[in-house]
């Protein structure tokens, strides 16, 4: 298989995913509703023109932690009349501000809530960015993870997300 065909795979959205995380996990204090004291302290750019897609990788800090989100952005239209970014190379890459609701992702954290509930459920939406884990099995113990595997986001990406529509890379 080709990197193109690869890219292909995907057909969820950073909204599809949002909405997915918000109505599998209704009922919860935290993930949607703990970002705030989250801080996205560096951002990596790494632009890929000729395949249309921009790899994001930040470092987010949060209570005394440090956790690696990564979002891979596609369909990216890099066009000279849209906003600049300096990427990781120290060149200067023009593209069109990227949609929440056109862009297709893959998505990883390394937190733990991503890796009990999002990874494997991410890998069968077609979503996760690197190796899938196993299917994560209760010992009996507590309830499941993720009982239905519905595609989700952790707060980190959930705050990375945030971050990158306040400075207008990101559109809703």
């Amino acid at each position: 298989m080709n990197f193109s065909d690869w890219l292909e795979l995907n057909e969820s959205s950073l909204n599809d995913i949002l909405k997915s995380t918000i109505n599998a996990f209704p009922n919860t204090s935290k993930r949607q509703y703990a970002t705030n004291p989250i801080k996205i302290v560096k951002l990596n750019w790494s632009p890929f023109p000729g395949m249309n897609t921009l790899f994001v990788r930040a470092i987010a800090q949060n209570e005394g932690r440090e956790y690696n989100p990564l979002i891979l952005f596609k369909k990216v239209n890099y066009s000279k009349d849209g906003i600049s970014l300096v990427a990781n190379d120290g060149k200067k890459y023009d593209l069109k501000p990227m949609s929440s609701k056109e862009n297709d992702i893959l998505l990883r954290c390394n937190c733990g809530d991503f890796y009990w509930r999002g990874n494997y459920a991410d890998h069968l939406d077609h979503s996760l960015y690197g190796k899938k884990r196993k299917k994560y099995k209760s010992l009996g113990i507590g309830p499941p993870a993720n009982p239905e595997n519905t595609p989700m986001m952790c707060k980190h990406l959930i705050k990375l997300t945030k971050v990158l529509k306040e400075a207008g890379i990101l559109t809703s």
